[in-house]
């Protein structure tokens, strides 16, 4: 009599189910939701950075400009936290700003905020003449230590929250204009030191997220 044909063992290598993750901006920017993001894991996008158009989280036209830069820190159930890293102007903004038989001022700063974070900042003055260096120097030196007290008594996101709403640059204007009238004055990059070299993946982008991809 024949033995029994034995079965066939069939393994079975289970598939991680893949779940839409939503991404929200931290308190400075009233958590709203940056996209979304389809992971297996949650644990996947830990770190990466992107940047949203300023426009897309205040909803003003004249923020179409600026791009806010995120890194994802948190999970919380089906939600992933951000934190702020810093902000910059578009190339094509700045390149606009200066024109013929003007002054353009660029200068990089490095400051400390209250909790002790070291911040890199850009900053772009455009006279409306040609001016005398002299002149230049003290402009650059007014707003150097204006901008050192405003990091000395914030935190960075109280820095940014003021950058954003105009408030820090609004009062630091009206004390250079008094000096020499200005055609803008910038704040147009900040970053946390720390970050100004990171290899995380950035996805620059027009519109709110969809999906956040590493590279």
């Amino acid at each position: 009599m024949a033995a029994p044909t034995e079965q066939k063992k069939v393994s079975r290598i289970k598939e991680k189910k893949k779940l839409w993750y939503r991404i929200l901006a931290p308190a400075l920017f009233a958590q709203k939701e940056l996209g979304e993001s389809y992971l297996d894991t949650p644990l996947s996008a830990m770190g990466r950075t992107l940047k949203v158009n300023l426009k897309d989280l205040t909803g003003n036209m004249k923020d179409q400009n600026v791009y806010v830069k995120f890194r994802i820190v948190a999970v919380e159930g089906q939600t992933l936290r951000t934190k702020t890293l810093g902000f910059e102007y578009t190339v094509m903004h700045i390149k606009r700003l200066a024109r013929k038989n003007v002054d353009r001022l660029d200068d990089t700063f490095t400051f400390t905020t209250k909790e002790g974070l070291s911040v890199i900042v850009k900053t772009l003055l455009v006279t409306l003449h040609k001016t005398q260096r002299s002149l230049q120097a003290k402009l650059r030196g007014i707003l150097h230590q204006d901008l050192e007290e405003e990091f000395a008594k914030s935190d960075f996101d109280t820095f940014v929250s003021n950058l954003v709403s105009q408030r820090t640059i609004g009062s630091i204007r009206k004390k250079l204009t008094k000096l020499y009238p200005l055609k803008d004055v910038i704040v147009r990059v900040v970053l946390l030191k720390d970050q100004q070299e990171t290899n995380t993946p950035v996805q620059a982008q027009e519109q709110p997220l969809k999906e956040v991809q590493s590279a």
